[in-house]
């Protein structure tokens, strides 16, 4: 008797976004790198929207202008976190993910003053 194999999921959309920042952590900060072993943070965020589909310049004032703004309270895991010359990606909670410095590379931390919230 042949067993069939299960096909595995693949978390596709904004799920694969997700899954794709929080496997990031711990990587090194780079100026101009979008991956595999370091990032900055609009290397970073462009990596990781390819992953459904979205092809993002490597800016973060070009990809925020891309997306529009909403409010704290109405944020989604998966919309942009920006802030002068940064971005990273919302995870909920008041949380995010993003290449931050050379000093601390990705790192999941908690949002703060500066930043406002865009959506795609």
């Amino acid at each position: 008797m042949r067993t069939r194999a299960i096909p595995r999921r693949h978390p596709t959309g904004m799920s694969a976004v997700l899954a794709f920042a929080r496997s990031q952590v711990g990587k090194r900060y780079s100026a101009g790198a979008s991956g595999p072993n370091s990032f900055d943070c609009s290397g970073f965020t462009k990596s990781a929207y390819r992953l459904m589909g979205l092809s993002l310049p490597h800016s973060s004032g070009a990809q925020a202008a891309r997306a529009r703004t909403v409010s704290r309270s109405a944020a989604r895991p998966g919309d942009l976190v920006v802030g002068p010359g940064h971005v990273g990606i919302y995870m909920g909670g008041g949380m995010m993910i993003d290449a931050g410095n050379s000093r601390t590379g990705v790192v999941y931390r908690r949002l703060y003053r500066g930043l406002h919230i865009e959506r795609f």
